[in-house]
């Protein structure tokens, strides 16, 4: 949190202010939620309070994300899912191609033929879709080993990769940390912090 300590000064600052006392305190909260969660809140007792007032506000009707002037923050941003490996795409299912639908994009897509990483093909066929043409295969993926979901749309039942009626797809990877906040920092570059909001 050290790219941060200037916003305690400002926080203090903040609180001693004696204009505007209603405004200065919803600044100095957005300031200490805007530290803590550029850390370890869960593991920082005096963390605990501005969290747990931000969860509980979190659930009022008409509730702004409280923001630190100093620091520029934003609100937070929810993201569920870990992006893609490169070349993939996200997508929606089987309504990831219908307009308006799919919006929970929870798989990575690839057409075949764009593949680059070896592909080792499972004994096992997926009952429900074996009429047509889906089977299952691991791909290694950043070290690990990732089942991915082939299927063809064309004539091709072999285990040829090349053809463009071909895609794999693989589940998306759920964020641990689904939450993010931008902020300037000390230097005035804007930073990104990720961070869940699960009671320790």
């Amino acid at each position: 949190m050290t790219i941060l300590k200037f916003l305690l000064g400002g926080a203090v600052a903040i609180a001693g202010a004696a204009a505007l006392p209603s405004q200065s305190k919803a600044s100095e909260w957005g300031c200490q939620v805007l530290l803590c969660l550029s850390g370890d809140w869960q593991g920082t007792p005096s963390c605990h309070p501005p969290i747990y007032k931000l969860i509980a506000a979190m659930e009022a009707l008409g509730f702004n994300w409280p923001t630190c002037p100093q620091a520029n923050s934003s609100a937070a941003r929810f993201e569920k899912y870990e992006d893609c490996p490169p070349g993939w795409q996200a997508g929606g299912g089987n309504d990831s191609d219908r307009p308006g639908m799919g919006q929970d994009r929870n798989i990575c897509r690839i057409a075949a033929g764009r593949l680059t990483l070896p592909v080792t093909f499972m004994n096992s066929r997926l009952g429900r879709n074996h009429d047509n043409g889906s089977r299952q295969a691991q791909i290694e993926i950043n070290g690990k080993l990732v089942t991915a979901e082939i299927q063809t749309t064309g004539n091709d039942r072999g285990h040829s990769l090349g053809s463009g009626s071909t895609y794999l797809t693989i589940s998306r990877p759920i964020r641990e940390k689904p939450w993010f906040i931008e902020y300037d920092d000390a230097n005035g570059i804007r930073q990104k912090s990720w961070f869940n909001l699960n009671m320790p």
